[in-house]
């Protein structure tokens, strides 16, 4: 095996040194060197009036996604503070939801995972967790969750605005 040098080929391929990196770092190519003279001249002119309607057009679609995207969580939260507003019962004695009596002379019941409450199991939904067993949550527990997980709030830690 020959050793061709800084610029030249060899059989084997070796880490180039501090040296050559440095010079390699300091040449105008890659993804992120600027070009010569096309990108001089296009600083000069302005966008014609095709570009401005194209980028025009994205920026309103931008903004109608946008205001769709508030539509919807919108209606999620209203769905929600309905459910949170027609609560029936105490949730100890009676179901929060429908308001049955609960325990031996009434519905099987059972606790809401995220609020503590007695629901009937009628009213609650069974789910899982992160850990292999199921857990039970009201339905307005499991709507915030639903709420939380389709509006991107889980990322955000806190509900959007509307």
């Amino acid at each position: 095996m020959t050793d061709a040098g800084v610029g030249g080929r060899s059989d084997r391929w070796m880490c180039p040194s501090d040296r050559t990196m440095s010079l390699r770092a300091r040449l105008p190519a890659g993804w992120a060197a600027r070009g010569g003279q096309p990108d001089r001249q296009r600083k000069s002119e302005e966008l014609t009036d095709e570009e401005k309607e194209i980028i025009n057009r994205v920026i309103a679609r931008a903004e109608k996604m946008e205001e769709m995207e508030q539509e919807r969580i919108g209606r999620l939260m209203t769905r929600l503070e309905d459910m949170r507003r027609s609560v029936l019962g105490d949730g100890v004695n009676r179901c929060i939801l429908c308001g049955e009596q609960l325990g031996p002379r009434g519905s099987a019941c059972v606790v809401c995972e995220d609020c503590k409450k007695n629901v009937c199991t009628k009213c609650g939904v069974e789910t899982t967790n992160s850990r292999p067993h199921a857990i039970w949550l009201c339905k307005i527990c499991s709507e915030q969750r639903e709420v939380w997980k389709r509006s991107g709030a889980w990322f955000f830690k806190g509900l959007p605005k509307q």
